[in-house]
């Protein structure tokens, strides 16, 4: 950094120099004079070596003061200044929000749901080529408008497996849940499936959380040059002494609709079953593993006044049985 140059006090050093060296001169001519002579002649040399000597020292004092530089009082000399530059601004890359499957809200109006939990063929089940495949998931309606039966399970991406819109056939109401299934078929070569299903309410718009099925399709065997087809699974016998204690609640739409509470009872000898699948007036509803031989109608279910029809077919492996009927008056 340049250092402001300070301002001069005095006289300048060189002068006194000068003064200095013109004193000598001074006293040498003088005792030079005295040496060889005296009188008024004398004196008028010396008078003259004074008059010279006196104007050539003023002539230089005037050259070395033009030659010094002087400051002006007030005014100071202008010092270097060094502006810092700007720190570098480092870009910081936005964070962008993670998309998890299925976790993202989609309300639409007082429509909205959650996936709760795959009831059927869970994720990564595995499943033979062209295998009947009843795919049900647990839903909770997140919204405050309650679902009717014509709200449909309605295909998105992927593959939907032979999987077509479907009316869910359940009233759901705000804050319950419901069993949505979709009837589709494995495709016939192996590997890999998976289909994105979402809600659709009534008219036409798609909301909620969207649903998948994911499922692993064996290979056929081989050997040599012959290929072994798929093993079709043996059909289950019809579950028998179908039964249940209804009790009918009016209320539902316009309050002329009818809730079904009750239980629905059935027996099977378990022979060829993975599990058992429910249906009100042909509507499916849920299903259930193959250690459980009842199903409780939940609360907040509404259907038009009739008498419904509530059916159980076994199923194994996606091979369904003859399904067992029931039907009760209402009220």
């Amino acid at each position: 950094m340049l250092k402001p140059m300070k301002p001069q006090t005095g006289m300048p050093r060189n002068l006194f120099l000068w003064i200095l060296v013109g004193l000598l001169v001074i006293s040498g001519i003088v005792a030079l004079v005295s040496a060889f002579g005296g009188g008024e002649s004398g004196e008028d040399e010396v008078n003259a070596v004074y008059t010279n000597a006196a104007a050539t020292l003023a002539a230089q004092m005037e050259a070395t003061l033009q030659s010094t530089p002087t400051m002006t009082a007030g005014t100071p000399t202008p010092t270097a200044t060094f502006l810092p530059l700007p720190s570098p601004t480092l870009f910081t890359a936005p964070i962008l929000p993670t998309n998890t499957a299925g976790a993202v809200s989609g309300a639409v109006g007082c429509n909205n749901s959650v996936w709760v939990a795959d009831v059927t063929f869970p994720d990564n089940t595995v499943v033979t080529p062209g295998q009947a495949i009843a795919k049900t998931w647990k839903l909770q309606n997140t919204g405050s408008c309650p679902w009717t039966p014509t709200y449909k399970a309605t295909f998105l991406s992927g593959n939907a497996m032979g999987g077509v819109t479907t009316p869910i056939g359940i009233t759901v109401a705000p804050g319950a849940t419901g069993d949505i299934t979709v009837n589709m078929t494995a495709p016939t070569v192996a590997g890999d499936v998976k289909g994105t299903w979402i809600l659709t309410n009534d008219s036409g718009q798609n909301f909620g959380t969207w649903f998948t099925i994911v499922v692993k399709v064996g290979a056929a065997a081989a050997t040599g040059t012959t290929t072994a087809t798929a093993t079709t699974a043996p059909a289950p016998a019809a579950p028998t002494g179908l039964d249940i204690s209804l009790t009918c609640n009016l209320g539902g739409t316009g309050g002329i609709q009818y809730e079904y509470v009750g239980t629905l009872i059935w027996t099977h000898d378990l022979i060829n079953v993975t599990g058992f699948n429910i249906y009100v007036n042909g509507n499916p509803v849920a299903s259930v593993a193959k250690d459980i031989a009842s199903y409780t109608l939940p609360a907040g279910v509404y259907f038009d006044p009739s008498t419904p029809t509530f059916a159980v077919e076994a199923v194994n492996n996606g091979i369904k049985s003859a399904q067992a009927t029931v039907s009760k008056p209402c009220p």
